[in-house]
């Protein structure tokens, strides 16, 4: 049986000052910014980039799965799709079940409580905390993407952006 990572990163902190015509246009505020370069730097530096990379189609998403890309100088690929915005965990799931790669690890960048409700509902876990820019990793003991479901992922650990930079 192989193994398989999930990463779940929420989007950075979003600028709600800024003119935007509705809410998949929001963008990230500067903090957002910021902590999303931060995320993506350290989960190179630990070796924990992912190979491909599935994001919401928000701005706010997109712009925090491409920022981290690049400040982190990850190899991975990158989809994006309007299925993990505003999505149910059960839709989530099978868009997860229907991944046809061979990558051992995939990150999701989506919103909340998407992010919150998915890893708990992965992991058999209570509710968790998940603040903008947090990034959590569910491992799963699968030789599929096919095979992840409800209960059979074991949360490996969830970092925050004060984790990252210590603050």
């Amino acid at each position: 049986m192989g193994s398989k990572k999930l990463y779940i990163f929420r989007h950075g902190k979003s600028d709600w000052k800024a003119k935007f015509k509705n809410d998949h246009e929001r963008p990230l505020a500067e903090r957002g910014i910021e902590a999303a370069k931060n995320m993506g730097a350290h989960l190179h530096k630990v070796g924990q980039s992912p190979e491909t990379v599935i994001s919401s189609s928000a701005k706010r998403a997109m712009d925090t799965a491409l920022l981290a890309m690049e400040f982190g100088q990850w190899q991975s690929t990158m989809t994006s799709t309007r299925d993990l915005y505003l999505s149910s965990v059960e839709e989530a799931i099978e868009l997860i079940q229907t991944i046809e790669s061979d990558d051992k690890r995939i990150m999701l960048v989506s919103h909340e409580p998407l992010c919150s409700s998915l890893v708990s509902e992965l992991t058999m876990g209570g509710h968790v905390k998940f603040p903008t820019a947090s990034v959590a990793r569910i491992d799963f003991k699968v030789s599929s993407w096919a095979e992840v479901d409800s209960d059979k992922g074991q949360l490996a650990w969830l970092l925050t952006p004060k984790s990252v930079i210590g603050g």
